[in-house]
């Protein structure tokens, strides 16, 4: 089966974006997020509803990346560079709530996929049915 490049290296690179992200909580104040605990010290669960919401997330998450990359490559201006990163952090923790999961969720789902070579072949195959 051929993968898209974007497919199989998107993974690594959107779960480090939202690893340790300054987010917006429920109440409207920063919060910062935890990376989940090592993944050898404890197994992470993750049935198929999971990683359907996960694949949902992921492919929003992985177009506002691309939008906002895009647009960041036209900016001289640091502080204009910062305040896009923060819409587009904003949005990407949007999107994945908009999918049914919590960003820790996330997180966890996508730390999981990158230490398991089968989950990660059942996401890279369910994205690219989706696209």
């Amino acid at each position: 089966m051929r993968r898209s490049k974007w497919t199989i290296s998107m993974i690594p690179l959107l779960s480090g974006l939202l690893m340790a992200p300054m987010a917006m909580a429920e109440e409207g104040t920063p919060q910062d997020y935890d990376q989940p605990e090592q993944l050898d010290q404890r197994t992470i669960n993750v049935d198929q509803e999971q990683l359907e919401l996960f694949v949902d997330a992921y492919i929003d998450v992985g177009e506002i990346h691309a939008e906002y990359s895009e647009r960041l490559q036209g900016v001289e201006a640091a502080e204009q560079a910062q305040d896009l990163q923060q819409e587009a952090n904003d949005k990407m923790v949007e999107a994945i709530r908009d999918n049914g999961l919590s960003v820790e969720d996330y997180s966890e789902i996508a730390a999981a996929i990158e230490h398991d070579p089968e989950m990660r072949d059942d996401v890279i195959t369910m994205i690219e049915e989706r696209q």
